[in-house]
């Protein structure tokens, strides 16, 4: 990790450290600075986040209620409506059961699924999930956090940096690619998958990349290159007959047809919208062929979506035709 990556986490581990540091100066959950700063980390996850990130990175023994209180916080939230699911569960409960309490067998059991059902199982599951937790930290995680927390600017100066260092690695690529799109720049997610693409040499990966491509391309508003990509994706499986390297055998019946054919129908509703007939008329005849050929369940899945699209282009004006 380099100045400009610690210089990230420094930022975004910042409230998260103020918070704990607060939450560590009362003596009692009701006295002090650590009411309040309850309060505020019980109410916001993303605040949450950083305080166990803070508290792994600083463990202190004396911690363990306040660490208790973090994983009850998080079992709460993600039982709660609309709850999104993070590894800050997983998290709190590694922190927890380091201490290798019997008392906290239970809310442990609950935290992990059942993985951990006694004391001396809970050090154990911690070390090796800690282990695990530390190979997997990296500057996406400070990304990732700095995106939740609302720092597009740094999160996406941060990734193009590392972009313009990817070389010829393919995961990194697709990790940036994946993240870059998530900020909402589509223009830079493009440039990564792009260079992905120029790496992938089988069939069935260039028509995973290709439908990832269509879909940033439709992001950033250039629907003919979205379309471009769609029709390198059909080839690519063989579809209407064109020769395979043999590594898309039932791709009709995986997900990938699925995806490929999702792909066709959001660019027939994006070229409606956008006012461009011809190019919803065609994608929708080739998503028609597609939603013929995919499977039963996949095509039903898509069959939402798939109205969506028909209606659109049911809705065009029909085109003009001479009369004799």
């Amino acid at each position: 990790m380099d100045a400009s990556d610690r210089s990230l986490r420094d930022i975004v581990l910042g409230p998260g450290r103020e918070t704990l540091r607060r939450l560590r100066s009362g003596t009692s959950p009701t006295r002090g600075e650590a009411a309040p700063a309850r309060e505020r980390v019980a109410a916001d996850p993303v605040l949450r986040a950083g305080v166990l990130y803070a508290a792994r990175h600083d463990p202190r023994a004396e911690d363990l209620p306040l660490l208790r209180f973090l994983l009850e916080c998080e079992c709460e939230c993600e039982s709660g409506p609309g709850a999104e699911r993070f590894e800050e569960r997983w998290l709190a409960a590694a922190l927890v059961a380091a201490h290798g309490r019997e008392e906290d067998v239970a809310l442990l059991r609950t935290a992990t699924s059942g993985q951990v059902t006694d004391s001396a199982g809970a050090v154990e599951w911690a070390r090796a999930r800690q282990e695990s937790d530390a190979e997997a930290e990296s500057e996406f995680t400070w990304i990732e956090l700095a995106r939740r927390q609302g720092r597009i600017a740094p999160a996406r100066l941060a990734l193009i940096r590392m972009l313009d260092d990817a070389g010829r690695d393919p995961d990194r690529l697709r990790k940036l690619s994946r993240a870059l799109e998530h900020l909402g720049d589509h223009a830079q997610a493009t440039r990564a998958q792009l260079h992905l693409l120029s790496l992938r040499h089988t069939d069935r990966d260039r028509a995973g990349e290709e439908y990832v491509l269509a879909r940033l391309e439709r992001g950033k508003g250039d629907l003919g290159a979205a379309g471009r990509a769609l029709s390198r994706a059909r080839a690519a499986v063989g579809a209407r007959g064109a020769p395979t390297d043999g590594t898309v055998a039932q791709w009709h019946r995986r997900g990938l047809g699925r995806m490929i054919t999702e792909q066709h129908l959001e660019l027939v509703i994006a070229a409606v919208e956008a006012g461009d007939p011809e190019l919803a008329r065609q994608t929708m005849t080739h998503a028609r062929r597609l939603l013929d050929t995919i499977g039963k369940e996949s095509a039903k899945a898509l069959s939402r979506l798939s109205t969506r699209a028909k209606w659109a282009v049911a809705g065009l004006e029909r085109p003009h035709t001479r009369t004799p």
